[in-house]
């Protein structure tokens, strides 16, 4: 909170600091969204060069190699497809992210005018202060998650080496023979961990625009809850801001920021849709293949547990775009629901006219989706761990035979 602090008055958002800052370190360059002097500039391009092209590219044509000289083994191939299809998602997400980041520089300027211009009142900065502290927190133990999950495979892949290296999820990669075993081993633990981060920073970032938006749409809501606590008349006309006039240019204001809001969430949804619907194809799949393998393993193996955290860290992240996605919508369809409790009777028929146009904008929902094929929200989590459980079943039939 102190290092990478969150203002409303200011445009800060903290958390969308600390998101980046973690891009960087594992090697996403989003220099365009964060603010560094020319030297730090010229690190950061260096080492991400670095990363990009020994992790992000060449780890994962290894992964890719190895897999094509190992297709007609099943226990093999459903080892391997698990780990590479998730980089090749991440791949595919962090691409888009690079490609992108203008348009995502755009909703990141949208989110903070809203804060500056329509964050007003002490309950509207505490709630949005409360909402970083949550997204701060959850991103760290996102991060421990998966930092877990790779240190123990690091942990176990040094333990025994011979067995793991390249023979082994996760680590099957067909690494050239000519690079001494110990740096392969270093190699591939350090590939596996930071290809994890880069996923985290930019799976949390999509996640973390969500969140603004939810709490946003919160300060929409207690813009309304503010109008109909009492009688403003006398009060607000001795304000001498726009947002705290009137009554009827109060609810201008509102309706601006709901508009402002709706920019946001179509901008998110072009920036990200068609990543996320790769994320839960590729998804259905992992969640067959380590469930696939679960079974195959022995309970005590080594394998087994590295096998139980990854299924945990996939759930996780597919978890955390459902849910949050689905909190979007469903704050949003509380807003006319609460303008129309905000004692629009006591208001003129300026008033009345301006909150009819805000209910005709209010009543469609906010919803984010996978490529326009399913929404994001709970419903479809649990839809795709049910395909996923008869996918189990049919390759625990396949490798019985």
């Amino acid at each position: 909170m102190n290092h990478f602090p969150s203002d409303p008055r200011q445009g800060q958002i903290g958390s969308i600091e600390l998101n980046l800052w973690l891009a960087q370190m594992s090697g996403v360059s989003v220099m365009r969204l964060r603010q560094n002097s020319s030297d730090i500039k010229i690190f950061i391009f260096l080492y991400t060069a670095l990363i990009t092209i020994l992790v992000t590219f060449v780890y994962t044509a290894c992964e890719f190699y190895d897999l094509a000289l190992n297709w007609y083994d099943l226990n093999i191939l459903t080892q391997n497809s698990c780990i590479s299809l998730t980089h090749l998602a991440g791949l595919a997400k962090i691409i888009n992210a690079l490609y992108k980041l203008k348009d995502i520089q755009k909703v990141l300027d949208k989110l903070k005018y809203g804060l500056r211009t329509y964050t007003i009142s002490k309950e509207q900065r505490q709630t949005f202060l409360d909402g970083e502290l949550e997204n701060k927190l959850l991103l760290t133990i996102y991060v421990a998650i998966v930092a877990t999950t790779g240190l123990l495979g690091m942990f176990v892949l040094f333990l025994n080496p011979v067995k793991m290296a390249g023979k082994t999820f996760p680590y099957r990669a067909a690494v050239p023979s000519w690079v001494p075993f110990p740096l392969q081993l270093l190699y591939m633990s350090l590939s596996v961990l930071i290809f994890a981060m880069q996923i985290v920073a930019i799976d949390y970032l999509n996640i973390n625009l969500l969140n603004q938006l939810r709490y946003q749409l919160n300060i929409l809501n207690l813009a309304f809850d503010k109008l109909s606590s009492e009688k403003e008349h006398e009060s607000s006309r001795a304000n001498d801001s726009p947002i705290f006039g009137k009554p009827s240019r109060r609810l201008n204001a509102i309706i601006e920021h709901h508009c402002l809001l709706k920019e946001v969430c179509q901008d998110i949804e072009s920036i990200f849709s068609v990543s996320i619907l790769l994320q839960f194809f590729t998804s259905l799949i992992i969640f067959a293949m380590t469930g696939f393998q679960a079974t195959v393993q022995s309970d005590a193996s080594n394998e087994a547990i590295l096998i139980y955290f990854y299924c945990g860290c996939i759930c996780c992240e597919l978890f955390l775009y459902c849910c949050f996605g689905n909190a979007v919508t469903e704050q949003s369809k509380t807003l006319p629901i609460r303008s129309f409790n905000s004692s629009w009777y006591d208001y003129d028929g300026r008033y009345r006219k301006s909150l009819l146009v805000f209910l005709t904008n209010a009543q469609q929902p906010f919803v984010f989706t996978a490529g326009s094929f399913m929404d994001l929200s709970l419903p479809s989590f649990l839809g795709i761990l049910s395909k996923s459980y008869s996918y189990i079943a049919l390759l625990r039939q396949l490798y019985g035979r």
